[in-house]
């Protein structure tokens, strides 16, 4: 089964780690560890998740070679074998390239494609409704916009998305904005969720932290970095199923229960702290965690985090 319309964009899409073997001494060339991977996707599938989401920012997305990256996703639809569906991240920054990443994608199957905004040259509003819209009138895929200003210093702005939730290839929003840093962000996802509501079009948080919120505004789902850990990804599941019920108590006690999971996942810029977790290297230019600015700490936290609250992880350190 894969996901051909919004409604079906809801519950806890993991954003996939992709895992490394340590088998290039320069890290510029390592190979993807996929007996690891397989590990991972089962645990994750047994803890619930409605979803997979390979290849995206925490896929490494932006330092795995075009190969590698297609590798990645036909490995994850033939393993996964249809027991979730798969969201493959397909975006660029550079409107051709990611018009024939789609179609290589296609070539594989016909999945959602998470496509992010116009990272480094910054595009206007006018481009970046043309990037999509060209990304659905050239491919036909299922589009999902990747939202994420943090990381692209490209903001899509609620008029433009509005507009893009018009065409019947776009379907959803991944909105990785933190309510925190100021009210527009906050009355943008409002408006975006209000005027989108009659459209074949979802809302999910990108932002682990404010799941609970997300949902109370009408948002669907969750794309995840923390929820490659299983013991993370059943909380986030657990709070979905409760917020459904209507059990509000319950949804902000796993919120809470969620924090330390969130924490240590971001204590160093995602996905640095889950190469830690899952005893992998990174592609160059990212670092380990020991590596970086008071490192030890970092990692004696995250070690710390597995022991004691998420035990699935300390077979990938034996």
């Amino acid at each position: 089964m894969q996901i051909t319309n919004a409604s079906q964009l809801c519950g806890v899409f993991p954003a996939l780690f992709t895992p490394l073997k340590d088998d290039d001494p320069k890290n510029l060339h390592n190979s993807i560890d996929y007996e690891k991977m397989k590990k991972m996707i089962d645990d994750l599938i047994n803890a619930g998740v409605s979803g997979i989401l390979p290849v995206g920012t925490t896929g490494q997305s932006a330092t795995v070679t075009h190969k590698q990256h297609l590798d990645i996703i036909k490995f994850t639809l033939d393993y996964v074998d249809g027991r979730v569906p798969v969201i493959a991240g397909a975006g660029s920054n550079c409107t051709r390239e990611s018009v024939e990443m789609i179609q290589e994608v296609e070539k594989i199957a016909e999945v959602p494609v998470l496509c992010v905004t116009g990272y480094y040259n910054n595009p206007s509003q006018e481009g970046i409704e043309k990037h999509f819209k060209t990304l659905s009138s050239e491919t036909g895929a299922k589009i999902i916009i990747y939202n994420v200003p943090g990381r692209t210093a490209s903001y899509v702005h609620p008029d433009t998305l509005i507009s893009l939730s018009e065409d019947k290839n776009i379907i959803g929003l991944k909105q990785a904005v933190d309510f925190r840093i100021g009210e527009k962000y906050h009355e943008d996802t409002v408006r975006v969720i209000k005027e989108t509501k009659n459209n074949d079009f979802s809302v999910l948080s990108g932002e682990d932290g404010f799941f609970i919120d997300m949902l109370e505004l009408g948002g669907t789902g969750l794309v995840s970095a923390t929820a490659n850990i299983p013991e993370a990804a059943k909380i986030f599941v657990d709070l979905y199923n409760a917020f459904q019920k209507g059990e509000a108590q319950k949804c902000d006690d796993l919120q809470d229960a969620a924090r330390d999971f969130v924490e240590a996942t971001f204590c160093r810029k995602n996905p640095i702290p889950l190469g830690t977790m899952f005893n992998s290297p990174l592609f160059q230019p990212m670092s380990s965690v020991r590596d970086t600015a008071r490192g030890d700490e970092a990692e004696a936290r995250i070690m710390k985090l597995i022991r004691e609250k998420a035990p699935s992880l300390l077979k990938y350190h034996a």
